[in-house]
């Protein structure tokens, strides 16, 4: 099992299941069991669920967390974001098909695809700067959930050793250190869905090598199917060496898709459009190819960590169905960080770092396409983007029940774009800001813990902007973030609430035109989270959420709501696992948000509920799962723009000939239907 170090986000066991002696993992329902430090020949086997870890005294604020164990390994999924939703607040959704990145709602923010949400794996950022599609994309597509040990997770802008995309929150996946059984598993379901899965573990030249792979297809219930075509790849090797435990991991993912797009709503039910899952534009293609190669160095009181990985992504998409684009982005990123702990006593810890990434796009832009054919390039430019960060980390123990907690962080980036055609925007600006943290933890009794915390944060812009010479935005837009909080720990009850306050200086908004995101003005979010986990018997866990949350525009000329800041979510989960059988229920609730500024139109809530079971024999798993139990035929994605209606609107006309004061203007897409899945997976 890994060493705790200085920058491990929780110290917290991220054991799957423990036993009475030293450990044994469950297996996940379609994997083999994840081996831990040693088997002693007879264990009894005890589950283990990782939101009951008692975090007093280890957490820095009431909005941090973990999660391992039977709470990841039984999650029944549509998607891999879905294991992101294991943070509390956290929903992630879909627009454009299954090989692309998702939309994620958190803490009022429409994140579109990652911006001011930072996930980590293994010490690797994959959100991607200055994207060919919008600002810190991010996309998981590729991780293969049996390789996860545990995602720690966070919210708010209150340490000092993440910078980028990290506002809102932040989730940290650590994968496994080995497996303890080889396994192959197997996975069918409606509408085309085939999963192939298989892995092991073996002793390498005094270390352990693991090797997991992942084969995907699905076309969904689209009448223009996905074709999804996926192959994700991942190997690690774990060493211990002189100078502490060395992790290289290597993992790979190829996808190829045909998007499914939000379709106009006014479309539906005519000769254009039957029902929801129609396609207004049969012709575009996605793809993505990402690598990553990682190494981790572990000491007693540091670690050291370099990247670099491979990306080459384009995607046709057609948003008003009057002018089809290609996106495409195509780069090598490095990077690395290094921390160490200075002082850890009883009284004071000290922890500095720093971290650099350097960003290489040789081409990323947007072309016009028309049924899939070139026709034009828009823009095409060569983008260099480099950052450098330094933090330090303060926690003074006062006495043995209050902690004061402080940070500081510096940033410098570095953005350099060439135009590679006679439209595009070249130049060369840096921006740097300076972010200080200040928090206090107060153990108010035995099982009570309150906090405050306040912080300063950003998230960088697209380079293209920062060097536009027309109309310029700033490299690093600043966030402020406040929260006060309680976190309470009665035996195997884990209650959690907190209040928080967000002000950011600019906003990223999708435009449905361009099929992207763009700056606009300042906001101000306020929100109040509650979370609870009870384990009344060792063989089950209940847990449930509910946050609320209120965005509001600065500038409010033009509508004081922030468009697709959602203002309620919650989700209720039930884990339970006996003798030799699993099961978990899933129920998940979106509420409603403003389409417009003025909040003259509104999405819909959305609710789902997802169910997943399994048998185990000795080297055998069966299992099954249903998603959308309910078939819930509700939107999971709204925006309100003008698009045009290929067969109904008259010929000539564009998205820019739609008034929409005087016809509906929402595009959406449907959920998926209720949808049986089935599987076996066989341990040797």
């Amino acid at each position: 099992m890994k060493k705790s170090v200085a920058t491990r986000h929780l110290q917290v066991s991220s054991l799957l299941c423990a036993t009475v002696a030293t450990g044994i993992a469950i297996a996940q329902p379609g994997a083999a069991p994840v081996a831990s430090a040693g088997t002693p020949p007879t264990v009894e086997e005890v589950v283990v669920f990782g939101r009951n870890s008692n975090l007093l005294g280890i957490a820095n604020a009431a909005s941090q967390g973990s999660i391992s164990g039977a709470d990841l390994l039984m999650r029944p999924m549509l998607k891999p974001a879905e294991l992101l939703e294991s943070m509390p607040g956290m929903v992630a959704v879909q627009h454009s098909g299954s090989g692309k990145a998702n939309q994620y709602f958190l803490r009022g923010f429409n994140l579109d695809h990652g911006t001011d949400y930072s996930v980590h794996i293994d010490g690797l950022p994959l959100n991607l700067r200055s994207h060919g599609h919008g600002q810190g994309y991010l996309d998981i597509n590729g991780l293969i959930p049996e390789t996860v040990e545990s995602i720690d997770y966070r919210k708010g802008p209150y340490r000092a050793d993440l910078g980028d995309f990290s506002v809102a929150g932040a989730s940290f996946i650590s994968t496994i250190d080995a497996l303890d059984q080889s396994f192959l598993a197997a996975d069918a379901g409606e509408r085309g869905w085939r999963r192939y899965a298989g892995g092991g573990s073996h002793a390498v030249a005094g270390g352990t090598l693991t090797l997991t792979g992942e084969v995907k297809n699905y076309d969904g219930p689209w009448e223009s199917p996905e074709d999804l075509a996926h192959v994700s790849v991942w190997g690690k090797y774990l060493v211990d060496t002189g100078f502490g435990q060395a992790a290289v991991t290597l993992s790979g993912y190829d996808a190829k898709w045909h998007p499914t797009e939000q379709i106009p709503e006014r479309a539906l039910g005519t000769v254009a459009c039957e029902d929801e899952f129609c396609a207004l534009d049969t012709t575009a293609d996605g793809s993505t190819e990402r690598w990553m190669l990682t190494g981790n160095l572990t000491g007693n009181a540091w670690e050291a960590s370099v990247y670099a990985q491979h990306y080459d992504w384009l995607m046709q998409s057609n948003p008003t169905y009057d002018y089809q684009i290609n996106q495409f982005d195509e780069r090598w990123t490095v990077g690395g960080k290094f921390s160490t702990r200075w002082i850890d006593n009883a009284r004071l810890s000290v922890t500095t770092g720093a971290d650099f990434r350097y960003d290489d796009a040789g081409s990323v832009g947007l072309d016009h396409f028309e049924r899939g054919s070139f026709i034009e390039s828009i823009s095409d430019n060569e983008i260099k983007e480099g950052s450098l960060g330094l933090h330090v980390d303060y926690t003074l123990h006062i006495n043995e029940s209050l902690r004061l907690l402080s940070g500081l962080r510096l940033d410098y980036y570095d953005f350099d774009v060439a135009a590679n055609n006679a439209n595009s925007f070249a130049g060369q600006k840096t921006d740097s800001r300076l972010s200080p943290k200040l928090g206090v933890a107060w153990a108010a009794t035995e099982t009570l813990e309150l906090y405050g915390n306040w912080g300063r944060g950003f998230h960088s812009n697209d380079a293209r902007g920062v060097v536009n010479a027309l109309d310029p935005v700033e490299g690093l837009s600043p966030a402020k973030g406040y929260e006060a909080g309680a976190r309470t720990s009665i035996r195997d009850i884990k209650v959690t609430a907190a209040y928080w306050w967000l002000d950011q200086k600019s906003e990223l908004v999708f435009v449905g035109d361009s099929n992207s995101v763009e700056a606009k003005g300042g906001s101000r979010r306020k929100g109040a989270e509650f979370t609870l986990f009870w384990q009344p018997s060792e063989w089950l866990g209940i847990d449930a959420v509910y946050t609320a949350s209120d965005a509001q525009y600065v500038d409010d000329s033009e509508g004081s709501h922030v468009e697709g800041a959602i203002e309620e979510s919650a989700q209720f989960g039930l884990s339970a696992t006996r003798d030799v059988w699993d099961a978990s229920l899933r129920v998940r609730y979106l509420g409603p948000y403003a389409l417009l500024a003025d909040n003259s139109d509104r999405a819909d809530s959305l609710l789902s509920v997802n169910l997943r079971a399994a048998r185990h024999w000795k080297a055998l798993t069966v299992y099954a799962e249903i998603i959308n139990l309910l078939d819930t035929n509700r939107k999971e994605i709204v925006y309100n723009y003008p698009a045009y209606v290929p067969g109904l609107d008259p010929v000539g006309t564009t998205s820019e000939d739609i008034d929409c004061s005087l016809t509906n203007c929402r595009v959406s897409r449907v959920t998926e239907p209720r949808t049986f899945r089935a599987g076996i997976s066989l341990k040797f």
